[in-house]
């Protein structure tokens, strides 16, 4: 890994400032939900943040891009991991993780990992308008992080573990066994740990804030490479989806 890139999205998406699109999106909506009301359009679009974030990161050709995100954007119906190849250069390899929750980017990554390209982009998105009543609470803020990963002299991911269908009483010692895994032969190890996670943590990790459970974490990881040496532990658990994720970073 190279380094990590960030930002956030205020307002609405750009394309819903045009009429015939948004009118679009509109019918779109009314007509999935079955709704008589024009619904509120006040969300994002992937394809807008996510290719703010490639800008900002991808210095040089990528090989391979993976787009995670939980929770639809604004732009039904759009191909927005084949948008994002055009968009970045090198015109990567690009598909999406989605259907996961907050496993999302670590799929991503496990799948970075496994067919080792030269140069990978993962990025994690989330955006908070819904346009219709869910019992789901979306995110705070729209938000966005990318990261760079590659054979350049950078940070490296040392090992990371995906355990599917953990019930929350499981969760405990699991991630305690898992960390002290992937953080033998480090002598200074800090963790990042999502809401979920952190609350079941008996130690004081670095307690990443409610209101973004896709990206919160890998926000937070961007001020963690930001600090030399050592080793990164980054965690999540899927309350819902019941899955416990882990990934070491070894920071350069």
């Amino acid at each position: 890994m190279l380094r990590a890139e960030r930002r956030v999205f205020p307002g609405p998406a750009v394309f819903l400032g045009d009429d015939a699109r948004r009118a679009g999106v509109t019918e779109y909506f009314a007509d999935l939900t079955g709704s008589a009301r024009a619904p509120e359009l006040s969300g994002q679009s992937y394809g807008e943040m996510a290719a703010a974030l490639v800008a900002a990161a991808a210095d040089g050709p990528v090989d391979l891009l993976v787009l995670a995100f939980s929770i639809h954007d604004m732009w039904p119906g759009r191909a927005t991991a084949t948008y994002l190849s055009h968009v970045c250069p090198g015109t990567p390899l690009s598909f999406a993780v989605c259907d996961q929750g907050s496993a999302a980017p670590f799929t991503a990554l496990r799948l970075v990992r496994d067919r080792a390209p030269r140069r990978a982009l993962v990025v994690a998105v989330e955006q908070g308008g819904l346009p219709y009543d869910s019992t789901a609470t979306p995110p705070r803020e729209h938000r966005g992080v990318a990261l760079l990963c590659g054979d350049d002299a950078g940070h490296r991911v040392t090992d990371l573990r995906q355990f599917p269908d953990v019930a929350p009483k499981a969760v405990p010692e699991l991630a305690a066994r898992t960390i002290a895994d992937l953080s033998a032969g480090h002598d200074r190890v800090r963790l990042v740990l999502g809401e979920a996670l952190s609350a079941v943590w008996p130690e004081d990790p670095d307690r990443v804030p409610a209101g973004q459970p896709l990206t919160g974490v890998w926000w937070r990881l961007a001020d963690a490479l930001a600090e030399p040496g050592g080793l990164v532990v980054v965690g999540e658990y899927d309350r819902e989806l019941r899955y416990l994720c882990l990934v070491g970073i070894e920071v350069r």
